[in-house]
C-alpha cells in the first residue's frame, strides 16, 4: 500500500484537437504511455495524487471521458487543481458528478485534509513566484497571496485533524513552491513551518524542467517534481 504521484495527464479524450501529441515526440501516444506505465506500476490497494491539469476540458460535463479513463486505473486517486483545470468547480458539484457517474475511486483535495495510507493529505493550486526583473503583474500578485492564504488554510486544517503532528504530512501544489533559480518562498516557508514532509508538484514542461531544483531548501520537506513528462509519464512512489 504505496502513495504514488503524477501531475499534469492533459487528457483530452473527447477533443483530440487539444492532444499533447503537437508537443513534440516526448510526448508522442502518452495517452497509453500513461495507462502501461500506472498498470506496471500501480496496484488497487495504492494511492496516486495528480497535482493538476488533469483535463484539458473547458467545463465538467465534458470531461467525462478523461475522468473514466483514470477511474479505469488500479488504485485510490486524490485530484487537486492547476491552471488549466477549467472544468474545476465547487467541491460539492464535483462531487455530485462523480458520484452519478459512478466514479468510485478519485476524490478532491482542497485545502481540506485527506487521510490516506496513514499519512494527511491537503494541497492548493499555487501560482508563478514572484521575481525581480520578471513579468509578474499586479494581478498575479493578488492571485500569488491568494495561493499563499490558502496554503495556511491547508495547513490549519492538517493541525485540526492531527494537533500532535503524529502522521506524516504531503502537500499536492500544481506550481512548484521553489526552483533552481529561487530557493526559498513564503510557500516553502509556510510548509516547513506546517510540518509539511513531502511536497509533490508539477507544471513544468519540456525545457522548463531546468528549473527543477532537486536540491530542496535543506529543511526537513522533500520537494518532488511530478510533471508526467519529467517522470515520462510513470507515477513515482512519493511514500
Amino acid at each position: 500500500m504505496s502513495i504514488f504521484a503524477l501531475a499534469d495527464l492533459h487528457l483530452s479524450l473527447s477533443n483530440p484537437e487539444k492532444s499533447m501529441d503537437v508537443f513534440g515526440t516526448s510526448w508522442e501516444g502518452y495517452i497509453d504511455r500513461i495507462r502501461n506505465a500506472w498498470e506496471e506500476t500501480v496496484t488497487d490497494d495504492d494511492t496516486v495524487l495528480i497535482s493538476g491539469d488533469i483535463s484539458w476540458a473547458t467545463y465538467l460535463e465534458n470531461a467525462r471521458e478523461d475522468f473514466e479513463f483514470i477511474n479505469s486505473l488500479p488504485g485510490r486517486k486524490l485530484l487537486s487543481r492547476g491552471n488549466h483545470d477549467y472544468w474545476w468547480t465547487t467541491m460539492a458539484k464535483m462531487e455530485k458528478i462523480f458520484s452519478e457517474w459512478k466514479l468510485d475511486s478519485m476524490g478532491f483535495v482542497r485545502t481540506n485534509a485527506v487521510e490516506c495510507e496513514g499519512c494527511l493529505i491537503t494541497g492548493t493550486r499555487g501560482w508563478n513566484l514572484p521575481k525581480s526583473g520578471s513579468d509578474f503583474t499586479e494581478e498575479d500578485r493578488k492571485i500569488y497571496d491568494r495561493e499563499v492564504e490558502r496554503t495556511k488554510l491547508a495547513i490549519k486544517e492538517l493541525d485540526k485533524a492531527d494537533p500532535d503532528r503524529t502522521k506524516k504530512r504531503i502537500f499536492m501544489i500544481h506550481y512548484p513552491p521553489m526552483t533552481r533559480d529561487i530557493k526559498r518562498s513564503e510557500l516553502t516557508d509556510i510548509m516547513e513551518e506546517g510540518g509539511i514532509d513531502i511536497c509533490v508538484y508539477g507544471h513544468l514542461h519540456g525545457m522548463a524542467h531546468r528549473f527543477v531544483n532537486n536540491e530542496g531548501t535543506g529543511s526537513i520537506t522533500e520537494y518532488i517534481c511530478t510533471s508526467s513528462d519529467y517522470l515520462r509519464f510513470a507515477p513515482v512512489r512519493v511514500c
